[in-house]
């Protein structure tokens, strides 16, 4: 292995000096031509300057075998006169390069490098054409380049005395390299051969040097390999795991960056989290980043605003040690929004079914206490008491049945036993159930509904989406006003359309007209009989059998009710 050692480094140390010995020739030559060509330019702006001034004929005074050789020629390529040979006895130079380059660029030099065809030399040519008293010629002047084989001597010379060095340098190089590594390294290589023979990685045929090592790195590199594998797979399995979680996981590290966190988290924050960034950097939520760096709390509910959406979070935080005991904060959110919203419903809908209860009850309690008194006995006064406690008793009565209706649609845990219903059946017979009613406002009823058209939907159910919205309608219509009632077939839905030309529902209000007794006009829809659970009984059917409702409407003109479900979907008692 020594031997091999030394070899490389001699073969080295030769390719090293035969490249240093070409690039050193190539750079002096390059600088001597470049030298050279800027003399030569000068040289010709000297001749030009000669000829304006003694003419051609004069050139020979002082120029004839000088340090280098001057070559005047015609605009047709005749030799005028040079320097160093006959004139006469000089071919046509036109096409010589220098000439010819220097012909298609008036007043610009031109070289070329090339062996002289009179004197036998290599010469560094250049070349200028010329006007000189209304006569175009060509100045050429040139050099020899003997010069250059001195240089190429002197630079062989110094690239012998460079390889020497080096290749003594190179030995002691390689003995250095023997001393200070090979010794170490052949014991590595003694150590690994031991462990990969416990593997059965062997090969006895070659020596325990570099293949052995070469081996060894192989295994480790089958190893790691696999580890890396191993590693990805169970980061894999602990992303999908996080990532099915609902509640959000964010991992930060000491200095409060992100180092992990699950989809959940996105979800709720409606931003993409990124590792290596602080919580602010990926959402504008100052209560969050406010409770990261709070000591003393370690669970909070905030109520936070997300792309102007109303949110609560329930939020905890505990400390958790990584990378040598460093200790990092998991963050904990989960979103209780929908939670706070039953809630507020709930609340809501025990004080209004109180209210609602109280106002009836306690006038029914009044008036007997007023006919106990003695009012008994006055019978137009108790007939007319008694009128008023049958009317609030009704109220009473229509409330508890909207409430045990509501109740019954809500928790319907039994299968619905769906039927085949004919629409237009349906339709006109709560028709016929309030036309007296819409008669006493003088309200006229225009009904269009397709001819045989069916649907799989539980009867009663149906009857009370026509009349709640009908009913509504025709209470909060105007006299001598218009209802629309219209059902078609799109597809496999059915459309409901109820229109009306009464006194509309203010754009505020449009988002809870189906909550539980909400009431656009309190005061007169109490009057008038209304429960405040019509249309939230007409949402829950709807929401059942998959469908949906919604309302248009204009203040002061009129609202227009719609209806879509489809035709054969069984009702969902979950949904």
């Amino acid at each position: 292995m020594r031997s091999k050692l030394f070899g490389y480094t001699i073969l080295v140390v030769v390719v090293i000096t035969l490249l240093q010995g070409i690039l050193s020739y190539e750079t002096y030559k390059n600088i001597y031509i470049d030298e050279n060509k800027k003399w030569l330019v000068a040289k010709i702006s000297e001749v030009e300057k000669y000829i304006y001034s003694f003419g051609v004929g004069k050139l020979n005074d002082i120029y004839n075998k000088g340090d280098f050789r001057v070559t005047i020629v015609s605009n047709n390529g005749v030799v005028i006169y040079d320097s160093e040979a006959d004139a006469k006895k000089m071919e046509n130079h036109l096409k010589r390069p220098e000439i010819a380059k220097a012909n298609k660029a008036f007043g610009k030099v031109e070289f070329s490098i090339r062996k002289s065809k009179t004197l036998g030399h290599y010469f560094l040519y250049a070349a200028k054409k010329v006007k000189i008293y209304n006569t175009l010629m060509f100045i050429r002047v040139s050099v020899a380049l003997d010069k250059v084989d001195i240089i190429m001597k002197k630079v062989l010379f110094n690239t012998l005395k460079f390889a020497i060095i080096c290749i003594f340098l190179g030995i002691a190089l390689a003995i250095g390299i023997s001393l200070v590594l090979y010794q170490p390294l052949k014991g590595l290589i003694s150590l690994i051969s031991e462990g990969l023979e416990k593997f059965s990685i062997q090969d006895m045929k070659s020596p325990k040097d570099f293949k052995w090592l070469s081996l060894s790195f192989s295994k480790m590199y089958q190893l790691l390999e696999e580890k890396i594998s191993e590693s990805n797979v169970l980061r894999k399995r602990l992303t999908s795991l996080l990532d099915s979680i609902d509640i959000g996981i964010i991992f930060f590290d000491v200095n409060k960056r992100i180092l992990m966190f699950n989809r959940g988290a996105e979800n709720i924050l409606e931003t993409n989290l990124k590792v290596g960034f602080s919580l602010l950097e990926c959402v504008r939520v100052y209560e969050l980043f406010e409770f990261l760096f709070q000591q003393d709390t370690k669970e909070r509910e905030l109520e936070i605003n997300i792309n102007n959406k109303l949110k609560f979070l329930k939020v905890s935080k505990k400390k958790i040690s990584y990378e040598d005991d460093k200790e990092g904060i998991l963050l904990i959110l989960s979103d209780i929004t929908f939670l706070k919203k039953l809630e507020r419903i709930r609340s809501d809908f025990v004080a209004n079914v109180s209210h609602e209860l109280k106002t009836p009850l306690t006038s029914i309690k009044g008036f007997i206490e007023t006919l106990k008194d003695g009012a008994i006995n006055d019978k137009d006064i108790a007939i007319k008491f008694l009128n008023i406690i049958e009317v609030e008793v009704e109220r009473l009565v229509r409330l508890i049945n909207d409430l045990l209706y509501l109740s019954e649609i809500e928790n319907a845990a039994i299968p619905i036993l769906d039927e085949k219903v004919v629409v237009k059946e349906v339709v006109l017979e709560i028709i016929e159930l309030l036309k007296i009613k819409a008669e006493k406002k003088n309200i006229q009823l225009d009904v269009k509904v397709q001819e045989g058209l069916e649907m799989n939907i539980y009867r009663d159910w149906l009857k009370q989406i026509f009349i709640n919205l009908i009913d509504n309608a025709i209470v909060y219509n105007k006299e001598n006003g218009k209802v629309w009632v219209a059902v078609e077939k799109s597809d496999d839905i059915i459309i409901i359309k109820v229109k009306d030309t009464g006194i509309g529902i203010p754009e505020n209000e449009i988002e809870r007209i189906f909550e539980r007794f909400y009431r656009v006009d309190k005061g007169r829809s109490r009057k008038l009989g209304g429960t405040g659970l019509g249309l939230s009984i007409v949402k829950h059917i709807v929401d059942l059998y998959g469908g949906k409702v919604w309302v248009e409407s204009q203040e002061g003109v009129g609202s227009e009710f719609t209806v879509t479900i489809p035709i054969v979907k069984k009702a969902d008692p979950h949904q």
